[in-house]
This record gives C-alpha cells, structure tokens and sequence, in this order.
C-alpha cells in the first residue's frame, strides 16, 4: 500500500515538475558531454596523427649521420639491431650550372629506395664518377640529359685529431639516371603540415672509386631495432653509447623524430580539470535546487506512515536510475561529435596537422570512470543530504519546507514599496546557498573566456619587418651551414642595390667557423653537453661569425649594447677588433650561460674563419681583439646567430669580407610600407631568395596557433558558455519556481505586479552583477600574471622585452552583454507565470 502511495506521489511530483526533471537530465547530458568530448578529442587526435606519421618511415626508424666506418661495423653487429644500411658521405658539391649545393651521397639502391626515391628514368650508376639526380632539379641543371657532365666544387670538412680540415676539389659527373620521390611516400607527406618539417637538402648519388684524404669520408647507417618503434629515443641513445661512447651519436630519424616532436602527447591540463570542476559544480547545484522542492514531496510519504528503509531505497534508485540513464544518452552523443570533430581542425597543442583518410576515437576506462565521477559524485552527495533531513525532520516540517519564505525576516514590518530593494537583497542574501554554486561556475566561465582571448591579444604583439635571406633550398648559404659551404651564392650587391632605398636597410654576413682556445676556459656544463672529453689543450670549439653594417653598428648603438668608440675599433684597419657575445643557450639549463670563464675587454683569442682562395674554400687562423658588450642581454635577443647554443663574434661587415674574400652577403632586412612595395620586393627576389616577411610570418603564427593551441582553448570556451548559459537559465528558472509563497505574502502586504516583479528582478540582478563583476576581475588578474610572468622571463634571459598588456575590452563588453541579455530574456520569461497566479489565494491556503 505504502508502496503503492510511494509510486503514486513521486509519479504526481515528476509530472509536475517535469521541467526541473528535464533540465537535471539536459545538464548530466551536458556535463558528460563537455568533461568527455573536449579530452578524448584531442587525445585521439593525437593518437590518430602518430600513427600516419610512423607510417611516413616505418622501416629503418633510426639513423647514424656521422658514422666513422668502424661505428658503422659495430652498428651492424649489435645485438639490437636486426638490419642496417650504410653509405658514403662525400661532403657537398656546388654546381656550377646553378648555384645549388648537393649533398653528396655514395650510391647504394637499398638507400636510394629507403630515402623513398624511384627510378625514372636511365640507369643506376656503376661506374667511377656517375650519379644520379632528382628530377626536380633538372630545370636548374639548364636541363641536363641523361649522359652529360655536371660540373662544380667538391667541399668535404672533415676532422684530423680534433683539427677542422677541408677538402675542397673541382669536378665533373656524368649524370646516368633521373630520380623522384616516391609517389606513394609524397601522397602520405602531403597530408601532413607543420612548421617542425625537415627541409630536405637536394642530393647526388654518386658512385665513387676516387681516393678522399684518409679517415676524412664517414657514413649515414639506416638502423632497424628489435624493438621497432617502442621507446625509440632511449634505444636510440642505448646503442649510440654502445657503439662510440656517445649518446648523441644514434638518433631517431630527422624526419619522424621532428614530426613526433610536433605531436605533443595530450594530458589533462589545467582547463581540462576546470571544466570538470565545473561540470561537478553544475550538477551540484541543480540537484540541491531540485532536493529543496523535493523534501515537500517527501514529507506526504512521511505522514502516510513510509518506513524510512523503502523511502531512501527509493530515492536512491531514483537517482542512480536517472544519472545512469542521462550518463549512457551524453556518453553516446559525446562519442558521436568525437568522431566527427577528429577529422576537423586541430584541437591538441601539437604543431602539426594532418588530413586524416581514416581515423578512431581512442578512450579508455580511466575517461568513463571520470565521467561517472563527475556525474555520481554531486549526486550521491546531495542523495546522502536528502536522506539525512528526510530523517530527521518532521513530516509537517517537510510538507512546509518547500515552501518556506525568507527566513529571519519580518515581512510585515518592511514598507514594501520603499524597500523594495532592501527585500531583494534579503531574498538574495536568504537564498545565498541556493546561488553560490551558478556564482562560481559564472565567475570560472567568465574568467576564462576573457583570460583566454587577453593572452591570446598580448601574444599576437609584434613588430613588422622584411627579411630576404639567401635561399636554402637552392643552397645560397655562403659559409652558412654548419657541415658544409657555397661558395659566392649569396645575395648579391646588385640585387641589393634594388632595394636601396628602402627605410631600415641593413645587411649581415653569417658564416660558422670556429673559436681556438683552451678547454680549461670554456664552461663544464657546454663540454658535458657536447660530449667533449678533452680535459686540457687547446680546442676548436663551433662558433657564428656575423659581419654587420654601419646601420645595424649604429642601431646597437642607440641601444646602449655597444659605444662609439666600439664603432670606431671595430672599423679599424689595422687590428680586428670583434664585438663578442660570450653567452650561449644552455639547453641543459634553459637559459644563458657564460661561455669563457672570466674573459676580459681587450684580451686576445684565436677565430679559425672559412675563407675563399681562387675558388677553392680553405681555413685560415686569425687574432682578434675583444670588445666588451654593454649590455649583455640585449644583445641576446638582437644577435644574428643562427644557431643560439653557440657564441657570437660580431665583425664589421666590410672587414670580414676582406677576410673571406667575398662580396655577397647571406640576409638584408628593410620595412615595406604598403601591399604594393611587398609585391614589387617579392616579384624581384621570390624567384632566387627565401622572403620573410615578420609581419605576414606573425599573421601566420597566429593561424597556427589558432589550429592548435588556441583551436583546443577555444573548443573548451564553446563548453563554458554552454554551461553559462544553462546555469543561469535552471538557477533563475528553479529559484523563481520556488519563491510563491515569499511573494504571496507580499502581494498580502499590498505590492502590485508590477512591484513583485521588480523586487524579483533586483534580487536577480544581485546575483548577475556580483558574479559577472568577479569573473571579469579574475579575467583581467589572469591576464596580467601571464603579462607579467612573459616580461619576466623575457627580462631575465633576454634582458629585453616587447610584450604589451593588452585588455580584451571587445570581449569583456560582449561577456557582459550578453549575460544581461540572456539574464533578462530568461527572467522576463520564468517570472510571468509566477507574477500571473494568483499567489495570494495560494498563500492563504498554506
């Protein structure tokens, strides 16, 4: 009977409350949705990424690009090894016909074939002096035919007992074959794209009988593991240390590795455990809004005689029977719009993004698990709350609890029409364990929208420049590189003189050489990281070299890095004085470190400079003076050095082309005021140099980052605002429900419909304001901590900084804009019933 009068009253409450019952189900459906969807998104993504890029190289996933034959041998032997390839190394050759600058492979076709080249067309070489050539760099060849000779300069750099040599030779191959890019391998390649990609530099294929200075020619070993590609970098660094001592000396291969590298794994991150708190937060507070009216409900079955047993087994299935069914709807749409979103824009942190031809949603235990966490954890608690004041509270008690008005407050007392809003902060302050849940979830959301898009602003800063650089994909790096040279395929002064007059133009020359001097000077931490076990005796350490103009001397100057009494040593003829920049990045340590322990102005030291000498490029070792830099830091985010972990010397750009020999220059850099003057720039060098344009390349960053970083951030804002937009629709909507009485005494006291419904609308506007106000406080105190931790960092490595704080105020403005909006529309519509019924009549009967 009781039973029966249990199923019969709750069937009568959902029925009548039906509208609270769906939104309770509509937010589990939501928060299943957004604590799933956004993670196990990404990690897909991600999972999805790895495996087309390890389909790229899914063979010889290792390599050794600098074996000598005797690691080679060992290599091959090794216990973790089931296979490998080796070939020649023979240095560079610069053509003659073009400029360009070819790696010189030795032929092997088990190489060619795991490079992912076919044959097109002719033959493989066999004979001394034969090779063979990508058919991409036939047209620059002055479209060569298979037969005929190619000539140019041979430059192998090698090492004799910790010596830089050089070999340097002109000659002649004949080509036999024309090579391309495996169709199927350039099919996969293209669908990847990002930013980390190894630029392939272009190659001969030579077969070669001709004698190399001894010990000189060393061999790149294709490597396949017993392990495939489980823990590739460790095994990779295991058999480097068991072949040479050398954890450096196997690495996993450029390509894959660089594309790996780009693909971050995906963790929980910090917006991720917020939407999740959130979510738990959202349940919460509708269920303790729903409890409250339910208790009413309860209270019947108490005055029927219920045992308390069947009533709490009873509510217990109620709600497990509705989260269950709410959690298994959201789980399943969630995996619907995972799937599609996977195949759509880049939501992970990683710097890639691959067009994906297949592709699966990859989720595990530990992701249902936290969805049922997120669900069952506010619903247990406020089940454990009902039971509790169903127990121990009268069954009168309970029929009134519903419908209990303000408490501690004296109604009758209060002249409604002069406090109304003094009623309304009662009613706000009375009902604040009722709002203080939607207040947090506005103030997280809120904050985290305008956090989001500050950063973003402040991050997008930059300054516009023009950057021509000699191209390195025909091989115009004059002495750039660091294991190889071009000789005269810089950019030359008659092209510069075209854009001579343009504002800003400076000119740099950067070249690698190397710095002479004892290993006990130099910082333990750089000889560790480099593998260096020289104890003591003089030492050829890598260095940049940078010869600039009097522009860039004179904008160092402004800057307070060097004097003018620098400028003028600097230009002196008759000792080589160099602006030296004794900090290098220590990668180890993730900031600058010194390099020369306590090296002094004026002091001398040795620099081994490449240098051209009838056409032929050699060595040559040279004095220089140091010139102390005035402010150290600066100088760090001003230098041209290509490569930051080495150390700098800053000659005056006339001077060391005295010393090279040369007259082109490897970069200039000039601003461009309008669209027009960038076509005409690019219309003049697009054809021979690498463009870059700092204003278009940060235009470009910002797409990146919009497709990864930000594309993940802004996924979880939609989720914000869905959950904004519901909390504030069921906490307005359910309070006003619950407010009949409160008003019906008012109503009694002689207010009109028109003075309950503002009095309703001022305590609403309490609650909307107060949270709103916070959550753009705390977004605009996020904003500046990311501002000021970035301008520290940047201070303290760089000494320097650009950042700028910026404020969102478009977004703050739309934020609380459209709060208001949808806090009116939802409070014009929830409090027309209430204010239309006659609460009075219905007060009289309670």
């Amino acid at each position: 009977m009781i039973k029966n009068a249990y199923v019969k009253v709750t069937y009568n409450f959902i029925k009548k409350n039906w509208l609270i019952y769906s939104l309770v189900f509509l937010t589990i459906i939501v928060s299943v949705f957004t604590v799933f969807v956004p993670f196990v998104t990404a990690k897909s993504q991600s999972i999805n990424y790895k495996k087309v890029v390890e389909n790229v190289y899914p063979k010889y996933p290792a390599a050794s690009y600098d074996a000598t034959s005797k690691e080679a041998d060992l290599i091959a032997k090794n216990e973790n090894v089931t296979e490998s390839i080796k070939y020649e190394k023979f240095g560079f050759f610069i053509s003659e016909n073009s400029g360009i600058e070819y790696k010189l492979m030795g032929f092997s076709e088990k190489a060619i074939g795991e490079n992912n080249y076919v044959l097109k067309s002719g033959r493989y070489p066999n004979k001394n002096n034969e090779i063979v050539i990508d058919k991409t760099y036939i047209k620059q060849e002055k479209d060569t035919k298979l037969g005929e000779y190619i000539g140019g300069l041979n430059n192998l750099p090698y090492k004799v007992n910790d010596s830089n040599e050089l070999y340097s030779a002109k000659k002649k191959y004949r080509v036999v074959g024309i090579i391309e890019k495996n169709p199927e391998y350039t099919r996969v390649l293209s669908k990847i794209k990002t930013k980390n990609r190894v630029e392939e530099q272009p190659m001969f294929w030579l077969y070669n009988t001709d004698k190399y200075p001894e010990n000189s020619v060393n061999y790149t070993v294709l490597i396949k593991l017993k392990s495939g590609l489980d823990n590739l970098y460790g095994n990779c660094v295991k058999l480097g240390v068991d072949v040479a001592e050398n954890p450096q000396k196997v690495v996993q291969n450029f390509e894959i590795s660089r594309l790996n590298e780009s693909i971050i794994g995906v963790t929980r991150s910090r917006d991720d455990y917020i939407l999740i708190f959130v979510s738990i937060l959202f349940i919460a507070s509708l269920f303790r809004l729903l409890n409250d009216t339910r208790l009413r409900n309860l209270g019947l079955l108490k005055t029927l005689g219920a045992s308390s047993k069947d009533v709490c087994i009873a509510l217990i299935f109620e709600n497990l029977i509705l989260g269950l069914i709410s959690t298994i709807v959201g789980l399943c749409i969630s995996y619907v719009t995972t799937y599609k979103l996977i195949g759509g824009t880049n939501v992970t942190d990683s710097a890639i993004d691959v067009a994906l031809d297949t592709y699966k949603v990859y989720f595990n235990e530990n992701d249902i698990l936290l969805v049922l966490l997120v669900v069952f954890t506010p619903i247990i608690i406020n089940l454990v709350s009902l039971i509790i004041s169903y127990k121990k509270t009268q069954a009168l008690e309970l029929i009134n609890e519903g419908r209990r008005g303000s408490k501690n407050t004296n109604l009758v007392k209060i002249k409604v029409k002069d406090f109304a809003s003094k009623i309304s902060i009662i009613g706000f302050i009375n009902n604040f364990s009722n709002y203080i849940l939607p207040i947090i979830i506005i103030v997280i959301i809120g904050s985290s929208i305008i956090s989001v898009v500050g950063v973003e602003k402040i991050m997008s800063t930059e300054w516009s420049e023009y950057d021509i650089y000699e191209s390195e994909y025909l091989g115009r790096n004059f002495l750039v590189k660091k294991d190889g040279f071009s000789v005269n395929n810089g950019i030359s002064m008659d092209d510069i003189k075209q854009v001579d007059n343009y504002s800003g133009l400076t000119q740099n020359l950067n070249i690698y050489g190397y710095l002479v001097c004892d290993v006990g000077l130099v910082n333990e931490s750089y000889l560790s990281n480099n593998a260096i076990s020289q104890k003591k005796g003089e030492y050829e350490f890598d260095c940049t070299i940078t010869g600039i103009d009097s522009t860039r001397e004179k904008e160092l100057e402004k800057m307070g890095i060097m004097g003018m009494d620098d400028i003028k040593k600097i230009k002196s003829n008759e000792v080589a004085y160099v602006l030296y920049n004794n900090l290098y990045y220590d990668n180890g340590t993730n900031k600058y470190q010194e390099f020369i322990k306590n090296i002094k102005q004026g002091e001398n030291i040795s620099l081994k400079i490449p240098y051209i000498s009838e056409g032929i490029q050699k060595y040559k070792t040279i004095p220089v003076k140091i010139l102390d830099i005035k402010n150290t830091k600066a100088f760090v985010e001003q230098t041209s050095a290509i490569d930051k972990t080495n150390v700098e010397f800053v000659f005056d750009l006339n001077k060391l082309k005295e010393i090279t020999n040369v007259n082109d220059v490897s970069a200039v850099r000039f601003n461009v005021k309008s669209d027009k003057e960038r076509k005409i720039v690019n219309d003049i060098f697009s054809s021979k140099y690498d463009i870059k344009d700092r204003e278009m390349n940060r235009i470009k960053q910002k797409e990146l980052r919009d497709k990864t970083y930000f594309a993940k951030i802004k996924l979880r804002l939609a989720f914000y605002i869905i959950l904004l937009l519901f909390s504030l629709t069921f906490t307005i909507r359910i309070i006003i429900a619950k407010k009949e009485k409160d008003f019906g005494i008012l109503r009694m006291l002689g207010a009109n419909k028109k003075l309950v419904s503002k009095i309703l609308l001022l305590e609403n506007m309490v609650f909307v304001v107060s949270s709103s106000l916070i959550a753009v406080a705390l977004g605009v105190f996020r904003i500046y901590g990311y501002y000021k931790k970035t301008h520290d960092l940047d201070m303290y490595y760089k000494g320097v900084t650009h950042i700028k704080f910026v404020l969102p105020m478009t977004t703050i403005l739309l934020f609380l804009i459209s709060v208001f909006i949808v806090f009116f529309v939802i409070q014009r519509y929830s409090s027309r019933k209430l204010i239309s019924t006659n609460v009075v009549i219905n007060s009289k009967n309670d």
